[in-house]
């Protein structure tokens, strides 16, 4: 079953298509990979021979994995994951990383904005890194609100996260997140409309587009979120905003124009400016 299932997938253009295949088996027989060696000459039933060509024909259709199998490790957590989200990236990580370091103080009750909140793994992370902070996360998508409220429960801080249902693209979206807040984090969609089809599959096929879609030059929520961002950080607070590939001086200048003060961006595992900070 291994063998077949990584010829399957090596002949769907998967790299790394052994390590994927384990994955979906190990998955689909609810076993470990220790457990899957020393049963390998086992015969396997039935039921999970049908059920791993039926996650095979949808990693083959170039689904993510992470929604394959419902769930993605971010900062060494457990995060639940659907197509009403993007799957959380190891980029996303510099995002925490900043935080932590601009806000040494664990033990003190911030209060979080989540802007684009998707699966919850930036506000949450960083409940569960101050675990006396308060967060606020908003999201367009009542679908993805339903996945960040899973998540939330089940890393037990329910209690001090506040999800709400909001579009910054709405007149006065900002009014009803009671801030101003210590810290407010994004990772807005930074794509170029017009490049979206062209990414991986996995991402153009599937992931929500209302997640990706920055507009024609790919900036058009870090406008509207600069534009409030005097109203929702505090005086000395951070906004910590991801970004792509090139684009942190433009960012930087939008946060710059909008009145707050950007520092230096902070550069990801690859060495790509993926962080882009400012103070209020």
């Amino acid at each position: 079953m291994l063998r077949d299932t990584a010829v399957a997938l090596t002949a769907a253009g998967i790299d790394n298509a052994r390590f994927e295949a384990r994955l979906l088996l190990s998955h689909a027989a609810c076993a470990s990979t220790d457990e899957m060696i020393s049963r390998g000459r086992d015969p396997a039933p039935s039921a999970i021979v049908e059920t791993v060509r039926a996650l095979t024909a949808r990693r083959v259709r170039r689904e993510p994995m992470a929604y394959i199998l419902g769930e993605r490790e971010f900062w060494g957590l457990p995060f639940k994951v659907s197509p009403a989200v993007l799957v959380p990236r190891p980029d996303s990580e510099t995002v925490i990383e900043t935080a932590l370091r601009l806000l040494p103080d664990r033990a003190r009750a911030w209060r979080v904005l989540d802007l684009g909140l998707g699966s919850g793994c930036l506000l949450l992370t960083l409940l569960k890194e101050f675990p006396n902070a308060r967060g606020v996360g908003l999201d367009a998508s009542a679908d993805a609100l339903a996945v960040a409220g899973d998540n939330a429960r089940a890393l037990g801080v329910a209690e001090r996260a506040t999800l709400l249902h909001g579009d910054w693209r709405v007149p006065g979206w900002a009014d009803a997140l009671g801030g101003p807040f210590d810290l407010v984090v994004t990772n807005p969609p930074y794509i170029e409309a017009a490049t979206i089809d062209g990414l991986m599959p996995e991402v153009a096929r599937h992931e929500p587009r209302l997640a990706l879609d920055g507009g024609a030059d790919g900036l058009a929520a870090y406008r509207l979120i600069a534009a409030a961002g005097p109203r929702l950080v505090t005086a000395g607070g951070h906004l910590l905003a991801e970004g792509g590939e090139g684009q942190a001086a433009d960012i930087a200048g939008i946060f710059a124009a909008a009145g707050l003060r950007p520092l230096a961006p902070v550069k990801d595992l690859a060495g790509i400016e993926r962080v882009i900070p400012a103070v209020h």
